[in-house]
């Protein structure tokens, strides 16, 4: 009996207090005690360190940068006459190895002893070869012999030839040549081999004269040598070649341009063609470069650029 009426007064005395507050909270009165909790961790006043990105060059970054206003003294996008190729892949100028006209070795080379091993059938032991006799014939595309050259023994790894004859001719660019190779055997039997044709596209020699560069028409004027204008890309990378070739050693030399066309007016059409890409490649006065032209045959037409270096 008496907890039941502790209880009793338990909740009287809680239920007195609520209302109580509410009282205060209605006429405006304070609670007694307020009590503040915080979340899990400590309070603190304290601030972070400012995250700020320094840049130490800041004052003289404008100074490191290049003035693009003025113009390199060499600019990747010309050539010189030292560099005549530029660096740049999308410019026409891009250098291309399979156009290379002009070989930097000089002479023809004709490697016999391999032509007579592979008549035989493959290579041979060095004695047994000395016992063969051999020859080399350079014939014309019209069947003329225009070289020759003979031995006995031990038929030579190379033979190289300067493309000039006995008589003083020179290989025309353009021409074919064919050489045939005749080996004797030691029982005097002969057997013969024909070589790969020799078809030049431009040709270059030292004469009395000066230094000719031989450019085959066909290349520059189309298969007729009929066009008076230089044909793409064949005869502009043609003459290109010989431009190149004369600004690597021959610069500040005079030219002498030589066309041999059908008719001496297409002559002079071709050769001022020719004359204005030179101007343009060579950057040279136009007084530098003289052109003359003359009529010949379908096989002696050519272009011959001449430097006067004599």
């Amino acid at each position: 009996m008496m907890n039941a009426i502790a209880v009793l007064l338990l909740a009287v005395s809680a239920f007195a207090q609520d209302q109580s507050a509410s009282t205060a909270a209605v006429s405006g009165g304070m609670p007694s005690t307020v009590v503040i909790k915080a979340d899990a961790g400590k309070l603190s006043d304290t601030k972070p360190p400012l995250k700020m990105t320094v840049d130490p060059f800041e004052t003289i970054e404008p100074d490191l940068k290049p003035d693009e206003g003025l113009l390199l003294a060499v600019s990747p996008l010309t050539v010189s006459w030292q560099r005549t190729h530029p660096e740049f892949l999308m410019n026409d100028r891009v250098i291309e190895p399979w156009r290379t006209t002009f070989s930097q070795r000089a002479g023809i080379t004709f490697k016999v002893r391999a032509q007579l091993e592979n008549l035989l059938g493959g290579a041979q032991d060095a004695r047994a070869l000395r016992k063969w006799g051999w020859n080399l014939t350079i014939a014309d595309e019209d069947g003329r012999v225009f070289h020759h050259y003979e031995g006995s023994g031990d038929p030579p790894a190379e033979l190289i030839w300067s493309g000039q004859n006995d008589q003083g001719e020179w290989v025309r660019a353009g021409r074919s040549y064919s050489p045939v190779y005749t080996f004797t055997s030691p029982d005097g039997s002969q057997r013969t081999r024909v070589g790969a044709p020799l078809i030049f596209k431009g040709i270059v020699h030292q004469e009395d004269t000066g230094l000719h560069i031989s450019l085959d028409s066909a290349v520059l004027f189309g298969p007729g040598k009929s066009a008076a204008a230089l044909q793409d890309p064949g005869g502009s990378g043609l003459l290109r070649s010989a431009a190149d070739l004369i600004k690597r050693r021959y610069s500040g030399i005079p030219v002498a341009i030589r066309v041999y066309a059908n008719t001496k007016d297409l002559g002079d059409s071709q050769a001022a063609a020719i004359q204005q890409f030179l101007l343009k490649e060579l950057m040279v006065p136009e007084r530098q470069l003289t052109v003359d032209a003359a009529r010949a045959s379908f096989s002696d037409q050519r272009v011959e650029i001449v430097l006067l270096n004599r």
